[in-house]
């Protein structure tokens, strides 16, 4: 369950994690979740983008695998401190 906040954060409601919006989607399950409801979309299916300003079809989108992000260096406290992952 996810924790989320609404009615302009004067309320709070409990979510499942499987279909959550704010859920990141570079975790797998998001990613697992989104290629199944491409598929099932089917080939010919026009996606709308930008704001309804461009199309694009199911298709065409690319499935690129996320990397792995062991070893990397990020900055924490203010940019005064490295971490790596």
């Amino acid at each position: 369950m996810v924790k989320v906040t609404t009615k302009r954060g004067t309320a709070v409601e409990n979510v499942s994690d499987d279909n959550f919006a704010g859920q990141s989607h570079y975790s797998p399950k998001a990613q697992e979740r989104q290629k199944k409801r491409l598929q099932l979309s089917g080939a010919n299916t026009t996606i709308v983008t930008k704001r309804g300003t461009d199309k694009i079809e199911a298709k065409d989108i690319p499935y690129v695998p996320q990397s792995s992000l062991k070893g990397q260096k990020i900055t924490t406290k203010r940019g005064t401190s490295v971490k790596t992952l």
